[in-house]
């Protein structure tokens, strides 16, 4: 059966100067979306933001003083009229699709609005890509698609589906596993250009509680509150720094035509436990009161079958890609400093 033949934009090749590139980023307003759109617009990039909310005040010292001068589209992804509106407005020339609803608790008592924002919204973000002619797609998937480990170095072909079990984090990877699914039908039959993000364990300032205690064990520190934890200490992660997650973005806009549809945002080799971190941050910040106890919880054992060591060659050897925090210890150092900074300033 033949392709359609549908107008989806110019290749890669043909693409505009990143200088004079307009890029979408949905969720920019949030965690990994504030450090994002300061790396887009440190290439020069000029960047449009679509959130169902303004920064919140992590992203908005993230991004700096210019937060106030970015364009910023208040809209769900889930809202195909508002989304058209926003292509129509802004002409983008590539876009980076952030924008997710993540809690999982929420997603499993919402489920047709899981549906409609985290599927739905790519189907949109798609349909007015190929309506206005947009090249280029970056999709920010999860680790969440992957069901329990079948080999390690996890690469971009380990099943998501096997014979008796699917993406183990329900229906948070089970929709961008779907997600997933459908940019590459779109590829397949119509020819269109995307690269997915698969992160893990994203970490720094303003990160989100859904990784463990590493935000309660910095920040806490940072604040001289104590941190104690009856749990969870053996909990093994791939821990990213998020400005590594901005980096890939950065080279996956760019990806070269024959290079993988799917890459790991990660930093590759050992996992590292909550405890390692708990003795990092005592180690760096002298006086920290951080107690965690060594066991697993009942909520976590099943989840550590899900956790595997996480290959990111394809990204070194196709985009020339290398993490800047693969030391843990580096990311941590970093995060400190930076969440200090934020909280002296927020003091003041």
């Amino acid at each position: 059966m033949a392709r359609p033949e549908i107008d989806i934009g110019a290749g890669t090749s043909e693409r505009k100067p990143v200088a004079e590139r307009t890029t979408l980023v949905t969720g920019g307003a949030g965690f990994i979306g504030g450090h994002l759109v300061r790396a887009l617009a440190d290439t020069g990039r000029r960047v449009v933001v679509l959130d169902v909310r303004g920064f919140v005040p992590e992203a908005r010292f993230a991004i700096g003083e210019e937060v106030d001068a970015l364009p910023l589209e208040i809209a769900s992804i889930g809202d195909q009229a508002r989304v058209l509106d926003v292509f129509r407005r802004h002409r983008p020339d590539e876009v980076v699709h952030a924008g997710m609803i993540l809690d999982p608790a929420y997603l499993a008592t919402n489920r047709s609005t899981a549906f409609q924002v985290n599927v739905g919204g790519v189907v949109n973000l798609v349909e007015a890509m190929i309506a206005f002619g947009v090249p280029r797609l970056v999709n920010f998937s999860s680790i969440g698609v992957l069901p329990r480990v079948m080999y390690q170095p996890i690469d971009a072909n380990h099943p998501i589906l096997l014979a008796d079990g699917g993406p183990g984090t329900d229906f948070y990877g089970c929709t961008k596993a779907a997600a997933e699914t459908m940019l590459f039908a779109y590829n397949q039959a119509l020819g269109f250009d995307f690269r997915t993000i698969r992160p893990s364990a994203v970490y720094g300032l303003g990160m989100n509680q859904y990784v463990g205690p590493i935000k309660a064990i910095v920040e806490n520190t940072v604040r001289g509150e104590p941190a104690h934890f009856e749990f969870g200490g053996a909990h093994p992660r791939a821990y990213t720094h998020v400005r590594d997650i901005a980096g890939l973005v950065i080279a996956m806009l760019d990806a070269p035509e024959g290079s993988d549809r799917i890459f790991y945002g990660s930093t590759g080799g050992p996992l590292v436990t909550t405890t390692e971190v708990a003795q990092i941050v005592r180690e760096l910040v002298p006086g920290a009161d951080v107690e965690i106890g060594e066991a697993l919880s009942e909520a976590e054992k099943p989840v550590v079958a899900l956790r595997g060591e996480l290959s990111i060659e394809n990204a070194r050897m196709q985009l020339g890609w290398e993490p800047r925090y693969s030391s843990i210890r580096d990311g941590i150092a970093q995060y400190i400093e930076h969440y200090r900074t934020f909280y002296e300033a927020r003091a003041t």
